[in-house]
């Protein structure tokens, strides 16, 4: 063996190595290429910052304010600040800025600075204050005297077009500079992001449950929010009626929640006994005691024609919809149902149950329910009797209440809960926890990119 062929090995695995170690090391430099329906919020996520936010456990986390304390009620909360924290326009947060910023959302709170921290007194108990801080919608925004307004986040807004945001690194970012430079988000239409990320011009798309297996095959990475979202059948006026009881609650006994969840939602949902998913609602979910017991096959063949006949409402651009829709039927059918599903673009014929997707804040449990009672519609809850929304500082023994109030006669039957889902190109990396959050959030200072 000649020296030459007995180095060769070496020098081929000592080249491997660094090849590997290369990949598996951060680079900083490059541009994220991200295609979405809905791009403001997660602009405003990135660019500002609220004093807290939910971590990768489902708690709540610091971030401008490193620590916080409430009295026992939760009437009082003092939220001490970071030191030096640098804006977008190179000078320091002061906590007098915070306070303004809090009090242009929240007038009726009492709002002052205190040194490094700021107090705000509500005047009511609200022991889960930290959580409803957590939102997006409580980032403090600095306004500048020209009316322009300004973050702390990792990334600045550079540019707005028409249907483009580009996003640049804040160099001065508290948490150390990201490495990205840049961040690149487009509007565009469902049907092509996919097809986007797949052929390489995109790095970052949403996608439903119903994508999971086509992403897999193509063995891209998924990232999941916790769940965010509630699929609901929501009865109208005719079968809400006292006497379609029994039948309402043949109907939703009937579901096959788990196989909905396992195979048409290819595993990335959880089957929903009540409206709040339990990692918000604190609570396991409930057995309820209902007001009807079920009837068998033969009974409800034995009802007139237009009792055992319903129409299923979805919407017609919600693929994931139809595909719950459809199962449901089946379920329906083999507990002597018909169910014609209907996916009009207009108006359509009349029908006797909707199918509902949801959306809900990862907030307090009570500002969770305010949600998803929002979406419902008052129209159905007004079938359901008399429910009141709770307060946001509702103790979760009233939010159970209520919860079991909207679902005992089974005019609103949860079906399933759904996060938040994106599929990632091979190229994008995350250095130090998830690219996305238990509540949506994207923690993009985070991630990198591999070179070519």
């Amino acid at each position: 063996m000649t020296l030459f062929t007995r180095a060769f090995p070496v020098a081929v695995s000592v080249c491997l190595a660094g090849g590997v170690l290369s990949a598996a090391r951060p680079h900083y430099g490059g541009t994220l290429r991200i295609e979405t329906g809905s791009i403001m919020r997660h602009v405003n996520a990135l660019a500002y910052e609220t004093l807290v936010a939910i971590d990768a456990a489902g708690g709540v986390r610091p971030v401008l304010a490193r620590s916080w304390t409430g009295d026992a009620r939760g009437r009082r909360w003092t939220f001490h600040l970071r030191p030096d924290v640098v804006l977008h326009d190179g000078s320091i947060l002061q906590p007098a800025q915070v306070a303004a910023a809090l009090q242009a959302l929240h007038a009726d709170w009492q709002i002052t600075p205190d040194a490094d921290a700021v107090a705000i007194d509500l005047g009511h108990d609200a022991p889960g204050l930290p959580w409803e801080l957590a939102d997006s919608s409580n980032a403090i925004g600095i306004r500048l005297s020209a009316g322009a307004q300004i973050g702390s986040g990792p990334f600045r807004v550079e540019r707005v077009d028409a249907g483009t945001i580009v996003l640049r690194a804040h160099d001065d970012y508290w948490d150390s500079r990201p490495f990205l430079d840049a961040i690149e988000l487009r509007m565009r239409a469902a049907t092509d992001q996919l097809t986007d990320l797949e052929t390489g011009r995109a790095d970052m798309v949403p996608i439903q449950p119903t994508d999971v297996r086509r992403v897999e095959q193509r063995q891209m990475r998924i990232e999941a929010s916790r769940p965010l979202q509630l699929v609901v059948l929501a009865f109208e006026a005719p079968f809400a009626s006292p006497a379609n009881d029994a039948i309402r609650r043949t109907f939703a006994t009937a579901i096959d929640r788990g196989a909905i969840a396992r195979v048409v939602l290819q595993g990335r949902a959880e089957p929903a006994d009540g409206l709040l998913p339990e990692w918000i609602s604190g609570y396991a979910p409930f057995v309820l005691v209902r007001t009807a017991s079920s009837m068998r096959p033969p009974a409800i063949a034995a009802l007139a024609a237009d009792r055992r006949t319903l129409a299923l409402r979805v919407g017609p651009a919600d693929p994931m919809a139809q595909a719950i829709a459809q199962r449901i039927a089946v379920n329906a059918r083999d507990a002597g149902f018909t169910v014609n599903v209907q996916a009009p673009a207009g108006l359509g014929p009349r029908f006797d149950v909707r199918l509902l997707r949801v959306p809900f804040r990862a907030a307090t449990p009570a500002d969770a329910l305010t949600d998803v009672m929002t979406g419902i519609g008052a129209r159905t809850i007004t079938l359901v009797g008399r429910v009141d929304t709770p307060d946001g500082g509702a103790p979760v023994e009233t939010v159970l209440a209520t919860e079991r109030a909207l679902v005992a006669r089974d005019i609103v039957v949860p079906i399933v809960h759904v996060p938040e889902l994106y599929a990632l190109s091979g190229r994008v990396q995350s250095w130090n926890g998830p690219v996305v959050l238990p509540d949506g959030a994207w923690n993009l200072a985070n991630v990198w990119v591999s070179p070519p």
